[in-house]
């Protein structure tokens, strides 16, 4: 697990995610994808039953707070798959809350292993 990767996307990501509904360009997005796939964040294989299994956490993102490092990969992996084939994916789950509750528990896991 990347410790200082994942909080300095949770620096570099966190005021972008909590823009609500403002309007956000889409190549900030485009380049959180591209930091993902260029720090080794995101799974090399996803099985979408097992994403389906836990398509939960999109609907109730206050249960992210519980994911584990799995599961917030799964999560980041399908919605960076799924915004290739029909962007603004990404966009839809900031305006939900669902990215900024994935760094930030992300950023609590890492904190609790560099303990």
């Amino acid at each position: 697990m990347n410790t200082s990767m994942n909080s300095s996307l949770y620096s570099r990501y966190a005021d972008l995610f909590l823009q609500g509904d403002k309007l956000v360009c889409i190549t900030q997005f485009q380049q959180f994808v591209v930091e993902l796939e260029q720090n080794d964040i995101l799974l090399d294989e996803l099985n979408w039953d097992e994403w389906y299994e836990h398509s939960h956490f999109v609907d109730r993102p206050e249960y992210i707070a519980d994911a584990t490092w799995y599961q917030c990969l799964l999560l980041l992996t399908a919605m960076a798959r799924l915004e290739k084939f029909s962007p603004g994916v990404i966009d839809n789950y900031r305006r939900q809350g669902v990215l900024i509750a994935i760094i930030t528990r992300m950023q609590s896991l890492s904190m609790s292993i560099a303990v």
